[in-house]
């Protein structure tokens, strides 16, 4: 398997840890209703950092001591991160229903019930059969996941200057996320067919953040006024190729595929 260069031991500690303090809110007064709706998505999808945790401590990965201290520190800098995004979202005049998640759909209450109920269970057996190939799987996609929320920071800041001194920062918190998971994916997928097998499969069923439960609808006007204007392109297409050249992962394309469902 390829050594890791990625400090593990150094990124702990010493995180990054963006606080509301370090922002000038008052500069934020008042911003546009696209906007705050579009941010107030992008805080909702790093909330979703415990369901996340969740999902990882029930597989293999759990047991992997390098991928349990980044992800002690990760969740550390994600609530922060999280924090500031709402001292934003207040400072900006956000109303009462930008602050609150879209309901679900139907079939997203469905979804829902069976991830918090059945779903940890079924995946702690089904992965651990896979064995180590999870891990991989699991590197992959969050390095695809970290990708698209750190273009959506990207944007913001392109669409509305005033918050890229909030955008600069969180991004240089993500650079060292993406770091860590392109180390890890490399020297995994390297060392496995099943482990590239296995993230291919996964890379290719990855939705949108926010479309699992509350469906494409709810969570569109976020994306139209993140990724609709063609000067968005270059970003969407930078993500892709950032996870194709993965190994085994050639020809995927999994930003533009979750895109698709919204031209629907």
């Amino acid at each position: 398997m390829t050594s890791r260069t990625f400090d593990v031991r150094a990124y702990a500690s010493a995180p990054d840890d963006l606080r509301p303090a370090d922002l000038d809110l008052t500069a934020l007064a008042d911003l546009p209703r696209p906007v705050l709706h579009t941010l107030a998505h992008v805080w909702s999808t790093e909330r979703t950092l415990l369901d996340l945790m969740r999902d990882l401590l029930v597989t293999p990965t759990h047991a992997e001591a390098r991928v349990t201290a980044f992800l002690t520190t990760w969740a550390y800098e994600q609530y922060w991160i999280g924090q500031s995004l709402r001292a934003v979202l207040d400072a900006g005049g956000a109303a009462p229903e930008d602050l609150a998640d879209p309901p679900d759909t139907s079939f997203g209450r469905l979804r829902r019930a069976w991830d918090e109920r059945a779903r940890p269970t079924v995946d702690a057996i089904g992965t651990n059969l896979l064995g180590t190939d999870v891990v991989a799987a699991h590197m992959s996609v969050g390095w695809l996941s970290t990708a698209v929320m750190d273009l959506a920071y990207r944007r913001l800041g392109q669409l509305e200057p005033r918050l890229q001194d909030l955008t600069a920062a969180v991004g240089v918190v993500k650079a060292r996320h993406l770091e860590f998971y392109a180390d890890e994916a490399q020297a995994r997928l390297e060392a496995s067919a099943g482990a590239r097998r296995r993230a291919l499969r996964t890379v290719r069923r990855w939705t949108w953040p926010g479309v699992r439960y509350a469906g494409p609808t709810a969570v569109r006007p976020a994306v139209v006024h993140l990724l609709a204007d063609p000067s968005a392109r270059q970003g969407v297409h930078a993500v892709d190729r950032g996870v194709a050249s993965l190994p085994g992962l050639a020809g995927a394309a999994p930003l533009r595929s979750a895109l698709g469902q919204f031209l629907r």
